[in-house]
């Protein structure tokens, strides 16, 4: 984040308990334990002033890495804090990591004076393991020394980190385990962003990016962006693609240019403009939250809101119950929920216990989805759908925002077999173990 004397920055982690745990926060040789019941949270929120967790350099191997381990099961948010400056990620459980990932950032050159000078886009790799070998390409020239295109390669072990910024957008940048034997592919947790930047070309004001990247594995073909509450600004979304040829459509409208692996475009959405938004391939799609003078200076809120992102998560890939926070921050004055559910299901929806099926409407562009935005108040909220829901959090006030998704289901959709072996097959026949062929 960007650091100023007069209004330090936090690293934040937000437990919360979807059943009666212990657990621990450990970092930098240190400990916080914390015991919850189900629906509590526990916040852990440590100024840089006090201890410094939150990643400034660039091209250096590190020991920031934070594990969290617990004896029930917990949904875990991170924060990157600063007075008038924030965004926070959903933070996956090491069983939903992987060992190839494509990140998405952002930057851009901003019209007043200024106001792009601590914008670096960012990419971070956390080892869960000893000795990971780590491959990274990233498409921007890094002002650490690592050039566009040129795979360079790092060793990490356990809990270490490393961080690359570049005065330029890593969209697409590639973070990869590599290693000789099959056991070497090792997990690795990794995550994109901006240090301060702003979102839509159209001014004032700059706010940090952070979002974890989504293991390849976990990508899908069919995303729905819900238009954000509160503002009148619309929306950035990025398509990026992990395949060759990958078309994409946006309410069944074939854009006119097509991705190769690790390419990425980026849609315009208007003010409470919804939309479905499909690929042939399976890829990654990120909304961006505006600056806030992008917002119509009429319109309602005309001063809410400032820049955040969130990894949408494929209509694959369904959560049936969570616990989320709307996270209390200075600044923010509503906090909001958006929920994707399929079509005919809305009525099973239960928000802290109540049935909120008569806020969803028809998804612009598929009507077999439906789309709910509901405004919250801050704090823990529980929502559930036993047909499965994705669902998004986030908040906005004078010139600052927060937003991430408020849980993540992220099961292997990509996954093939391929039979290797050393004899010839003739026919159709079939042996079957411990059975006798025909």
């Amino acid at each position: 984040n960007r650091s100023l004397p007069a209004t330090p920055d936090f690293a934040v982690i937000l437990v919360t308990a979807t059943e009666n745990t212990t657990g621990v926060i450990e970092y930098l040789g240190q400990s916080s334990p914390f015991t919850l019941t189900t629906g509590q949270q526990y916040t852990f929120r440590l100024s840089s002033a006090t201890l410094d967790l939150l990643h400034r350099s660039s091209g250096v191997i590190e020991n920031l890495g934070i594990h969290i381990t617990s004896s029930g099961k917990i949904a875990v948010h991170a924060i990157n804090e600063r007075y008038r400056s924030a965004d926070g990620t959903v933070v996956l459980p090491l069983t939903a990591l992987g060992k190839d990932h494509y990140i998405t950032s952002h930057f851009e050159v901003n019209p007043s004076a200024n106001l792009n000078i601590n914008n670096e886009s960012t990419l971070l790799v956390v080892a869960t393991e000893d000795n990971t070998r780590i491959e990274i390409t990233t498409t921007q020239n890094s002002i650490s020394g690592h050039i566009q295109g040129v795979p360079s390669e790092i060793t990490l072990n356990r809990g270490q980190s490393y961080q690359i910024k570049a005065r330029g957008d890593l969209t697409g940048s590639r973070v990869r385990v590599v290693g000789d034997k099959a056991d070497d592919c090792k997990k690795i947790a990794v995550y994109g962003g901006n240090k301060w930047t702003s979102v839509g070309a159209c001014g004032q004001a700059n706010d940090h990016l952070y979002q974890q990247a989504y293991p390849v594995n976990t990508w899908g073909n069919s995303f729905v962006h819900t238009a954000l509450l509160g503002r009148s600004s619309g929306e950035l979304v990025k398509v990026l693609a992990s395949e060759d040829n990958t078309e994409v459509r946006v309410n069944g409208v074939l854009q006119t240019k097509v991705l190769n692996r690790g390419e990425w475009m980026s849609l315009e959405f208007g003010a409470n403009e919804s939309g479905k938004i499909d690929t042939s391939n399976p890829s990654s799609v990120t909304v961006f939250s505006k600056s806030q003078a992008c917002n119509n200076p009429t319109a309602p809120f005309a001063t809410n809101g400032d820049p955040f992102m969130i990894t949408y998560s494929p209509t694959e890939q369904l959560l049936t119950q969570l616990d989320f926070n709307a996270y209390s921050l200075p600044s923010i004055v509503n906090h909001y929920v958006n929920i994707v559910v399929k079509a005919g299901e809305e009525n099973k929806t239960r928000l802290d216990g109540v049935n909120v099926g008569a806020s969803f409407q028809m998804l612009p562009g598929d009507p077999s989805f439906k789309i709910a935005r509901i405004e919250i108040t801050q704090g823990v909220h529980n929502l559930s759908n036993p047909s499965g829901f994705t669902a998004y959090v986030y908040g906005f006030g004078n010139i600052e925002s927060y937003g991430y998704a408020a849980g993540s289901a992220l099961v292997n959709l990509n996954f093939e077999t391929e039979p290797d072996y050393t004899f010839d097959v003739v026919g159709d026949n079939v042996a079957c173990l411990n059975q006798e062929g025909a």
